[in-house]
């Protein structure tokens, strides 16, 4: 883990929906932390922006959790992977927090 880096972070796709000023955008996490994620998507609201996150666990049991918009990557086309939004939270729920524990525990941290 970096200086830069609170919390550990880990690689975890799971479906979530991210919605502001009545627009959503679908996408997959592919970081988590007790802190914010990650989500692949093709659009991205701006930096800035408070969020309403819901998050479907691998248990399908869903989160709803509130963020803001740290940073927006869209490289459109040419490197889709790449494309999507890191969310930092602003409050969790404790769904969440369970499900982030027994990652760590499952990976030893």
């Amino acid at each position: 883990m970096s200086e830069k880096r609170q919390v550990q972070r880990f690689i975890v796709k799971l479906p979530v929906t991210v919605s502001a000023g009545g627009k959503s955008i679908s996408g997959d996490t592919v970081r988590i932390s007790r802190k914010g994620l990650f989500v692949r998507t093709q659009q991205s609201f701006v930096t800035g922006v408070p969020v309403d996150i819901e998050i479907t666990l691998t248990d399908m049991t869903s989160c709803k959790l509130k963020g803001i918009i740290k940073h927006a990557r869209n490289y459109g086309h040419f490197l889709p992977r790449l494309n999507g939004m890191g969310i930092q939270f602003t409050e969790t729920d404790p769904g969440y927090e369970a499900f982030i524990t027994a990652i760590e525990r499952e990976r030893g941290f």
